[in-house]
């Protein structure tokens, strides 16, 4: 099949993952660069993941299949971003270090236009394109703009007041202090306390 072909069937493909205005610039990144790309089961652990070249195997990318058309559209430009930084650097930088920021804020720019995403969503990631982190779930204001295009949209433990219980894997918390981006929380079962992200998703009690 000519590269062609197969960027057609990608975009095709991507249609129903992504913007479809952004479609075909993602079809000709997979097709390009040679890059395996896994449209993935849900996972808890991981929103994507990227995994270099091995043993004359070509470079993978995954993201999983249940994320609202913006977040997986980040999330692919997020795992590209790696692979960019491995074809400059291989493996001689941090995951998630400068090289890997500088990569991803030249990919991620283009994008960050009101064609692509809802006023919601631009406002906080130009906030985020200044300083990304290893996942844009890191950060609140991002993360929660997010969330609010989802097709079930879910309950984020930051939108939750001091004192609010919750049920987070099936274990009832009660949250004890805000924090900048973890929140103290109780066991209401034993007592125990734990940190938690403020952006897990939670069911209000």
């Amino acid at each position: 099949m000519s590269k062609e072909a197969l960027k057609a069937r990608w975009t095709t493909k991507l249609d129903s993952h992504i913007p479809r205005n952004t479609s075909s610039i993602i079809a000709n990144w997979i097709v390009e660069l040679g890059v395996v790309f896994v449209i993935s089961k849900p996972r808890t652990t991981k929103l994507g993941d990227f995994r270099p070249p091995f043993k004359g195997k070509p470079a993978r990318i995954s993201v999983n299949s249940d994320l609202n058309p913006f977040q997986f559209l980040l999330t692919t430009i997020h795992e590209f971003a790696h692979l960019g930084c491995y074809l400059l650097h291989g493996n001689s930088v941090k995951p998630h270090g400068a090289e890997w920021k500088k990569e991803f804020q030249k990919l991620l720019k283009p994008f960050v236009v009101s064609q692509v995403f809802p006023e919601e969503i631009l406002v906080a990631l130009q906030s985020y394109l200044r300083n990304p982190k290893a996942s844009s779930c890191s950060s609140l204001k991002l993360n929660l703009a997010m969330s609010k295009f989802d097709e079930n949209p879910a309950t984020l433990l930051l939108e939750l007041q001091n004192g609010g219980q919750f049920e987070f894997r099936n274990i009832a918390f009660e949250i004890i202090e805000k924090r900048r981006t973890r929140f103290l929380c109780r066991n209401l079962a034993n007592s125990r306390k734990y940190l938690i992200s403020g952006s897990a998703k939670v069911k209000p009690l």
